[in-house]
């Protein structure tokens, strides 16, 4: 049936638009929202340069999709509505922000018309020093890949030229005057008129050009060797090259021809031209949100997060209790501290981790080269395609395999998104990590995420199995843990199958799922059958959903909503109640998205001992009750927000806690 499912790329912009409002909510300082703004412009930015290749594909090929019936052109087009609507917004709030911040004194963004004599000559002075130097005219040539960054046409009798504005230079130019600034596209547009008589220019606008960098791993072969491998990466990245135009903006300069203009110009559909109604791309209010981060009424408050007490050493801890984290409430420098008592204390022989994303200059990477001086066997599973990330990555092999770490590339077919690190003893004993997010300090601080940590041996089996897939390709049994490909589906399917049987026994039971996309349709279809059955389902899905509401029948129990606040929603966490008297609860790396149900290396694991199991089961709980950052999917395929006169926040609740305590409570 074509209208079981929404469409995955789709609902990927609804989810923008739920990033876009956090601008008009009176809850959300000042600065916070230009900050949103920002990142709505970043998220659409990653849109265009991942998603819409698959919707390019089919429209050139003539396609339509098999799970909505869509064909390509109808895609492309509601995306372009959808994105429309989300521009639209998205700039009436910026217009309204920029008066506030004038009305209030706390800057002012000028047009060049506006600035008084002094600040003209001011910014002339810039402009002539600066800005003039480094402005190259080209005259146009059909196939020119542009930067990604801001660029300039202007077109005159007999060419059309283009111009890349410099971009290390910044958006914002100070015009003299304290808090006053000044785009640098319009500091060109009204110092450049000399150039401007010279050439008779009689067009002139500021663009921007989006490509498409989904680029395939073509070269992928599980016969690789890992240096052949690593040499194929290095040279992936070196000839990595913009590819087809998936988007051009424009700034609006009054031009009613103007989408029809660059879809000529550049051969692209008019449904991947978008007018600006505004300064294109708005990502340079997170450089203002970072000059006046300092006024404290203006962002949201500073929080300290919960330390381990090091007076007692963790790992001795773990030996008689598991500890469960969540951050950013409690920080990431507990697990720097797991991992670095571990390196320290004498008993570790051997220390294994995945790592997927990590920030410069990194503690992680500190604490395992210097596991490696010491003697320990140290081995780090670098997934060196995690997208935009991969020079990072490079670099961070290169400088373990310096320190003596055993590198390794794991899978070379299906990427290594798992996050757990392993230490172990020389009799095989030891402790585990599992968490939902990567071993980055710096997302970690705004990323919601849980980390499990315990020295269960059953755990730590399964864990060493896990490793001893990664670096030999042979598949061992698990008592505990799941894992991906196909794994994590089957064990997700399999619970959904046995909560609904004991569902139609007694009439008891429920799930709970929060993740960060579900489009897989097999995930969904077993939902479908479920909740035919009555079965309830309470669902958390930050970004695409792809499932509908309203077509089970007259049983159907399924809510769906959407968090978005403060900090990023991030953690996948999953509840399968059977019965009265039984729930089992599982965290897991992996989105229900066939991607990483069927094409990563992803763990889950279940939450079996009784303490880390009932702080989970009160998160879920706390989770579900928030009404302040939820948006409700409903039957028609909307969002909305249901205010509450008391509502509750789950995030603030976790939040406000923090003044309670400056340690992880251990009793």
């Amino acid at each position: 049936m074509k209208d079981k499912y929404y469409n995955r790329d789709l609902s990927w912009i609804l989810f923008d638009n739920r990033v876009i409002d956090q601008a008009y909510d009176e809850n959300v300082p000042y600065l916070e929202k230009l900050r949103f703004l920002a990142i709505a412009s970043n998220n659409l930015d990653e849109f265009f340069r991942v998603r819409m290749h698959n919707i390019h594909t089919m429209v050139k090929q003539d396609k339509s999709e098999k799970r909505t019936g869509l064909s390509g052109e109808e895609i492309l087009s509601l995306a372009y509505e959808f994105n429309n609507r989300n521009i639209e917004k998205q700039y009436v709030a910026y217009k309204s922000l920029m008066k506030e911040a004038k009305e209030t004194g706390l800057f002012k963004l000028m047009k060049f018309k506006d600035l008084n004599d002094s600040e003209k000559k001011y910014v002339k002075k810039f402009y002539n020093k600066k800005i003039l130097p480094r402005l190259d005219m080209q005259r146009f040539m059909k196939g020119f890949k542009y930067r990604r960054n801001l660029n300039l046409l202007m077109e005159t009798p007999n060419y059309v030229y283009t111009c890349p504005i410099p971009e290390d230079l910044g958006r914002l130019i100070e015009t003299g005057v304290d808090n006053h600034y000044i785009l640098i596209e319009d500091v060109i547009r009204h110092c450049s008129s000399e150039m401007i008589r010279k050439y008779k220019i009689s067009k002139f606008y500021v663009f921007r050009v989006t490509y498409d960098q989904n680029k395939p791993y073509d070269f992928l072969d599980e016969k690789l060797t890992d240096e052949e491998y690593l040499n194929k990466m290095i040279n992936y990245v070196d000839t990595r090259d913009l590819r087809k135009i998936t988007r051009v903006e424009f700034s609006d300069n009054g031009d009613k021809k103007g989408r029809e203009y660059f879809a000529k110009l550049l051969d692209i559909s008019k449904k991947s031209v978008y007018k600006i109604p505004g300064p294109v791309d708005l990502k340079f209010l997170g450089n203002i949100f970072k000059l006046y981060k300092n006024h404290p009424d203006l962002v949201f408050p500073p929080f300290d997060a919960l330390q381990w007490n090091k007076s007692n050493n963790m790992l001795q801890y773990l030996d008689k209790s598991p500890i469960f984290v969540q951050y950013p409430y409690d920080s990431f420098q507990v697990f720097i501290d797991y991992l670095e008592t571990a390196v320290n204390d004498p008993k570790t022989t051997k220390i294994c981790i995945t790592i997927y994303r990590t920030e410069n200059n990194s503690e992680l990477l500190r604490l395992l080269k210097e596991a490696s001086a010491k003697g320990i066997d140290v081995t780090a599973v670098v997934e060196l395609r995690a997208r935009f990330d991969e020079v990072h990555n490079i670099e961070v092999a290169k400088i373990l395999q310096e320190a003596g770490v055993k590198v390794l590339f794991g899978d070379k077919i299906n990427k290594v998104h798992s996050k757990i690190c392993l230490v172990l003893h020389a009799d095989n004993t030891g402790y585990v990590q599992i968490g939902t997010g990567n071993y980055n300090a710096i997302t970690a601080n705004v990323f919601s995420d849980v980390s499990y940590f315990t020295s269960k041996q059953d755990y730590i089996d399964d864990a060493t199995k896990f490793f001893h897939y990664l670096i030999t390709g042979e598949k061992l049994p698990y008592k505990y843990l799941t894992a991906s490909p196909n794994g994590i589906n089957d064990m997700v399917i399999a619970n959904i199958k046995r909560a609904t049987e004991a569902y139609k026994r007694d009439g008891q039971g429920e799930i709970f799922m929060k993740v960060n996309g579900l489009t897989d349709v097999d995930i969904i279809d077993a939902i479908y059958d479920a909740a035919k059955e009555g079965l309830p389902f309470r669902m958390i899905v930050r970004g695409p959903c792809s499932l509908k509401l309203g077509i089970c029948g007259p049983k159907e129990n399924i809510r769906v909503k959407s968090i978005v606040g403060e900090l990023l929603e991030h953690s996948r966490i999953f509840k399968f109640q059977y019965g009265s008297d039984h729930t089992d609860v599982w965290i897991s790396s992996a989105d229900m998205m066939t991607r990483n149900l069927e094409r990563r290396v992803e763990i889950a694991v279940p939450v079996i001992e009784e303490k880390p199991k009932r702080q989970l089961l009160k998160i879920i709980k706390m989770f579900w009750k928030d009404t302040e950052n939820s948006y409700h999917l409903t039957d028609e395929g909307n969002y909305v927000k249901i205010h509450e006169r008391h509502g509750i926040s789950a995030q603030q609740t976790w939040l406000e806690r923090l003044q309670y305590r400056r340690y992880i409570h251990t009793k």
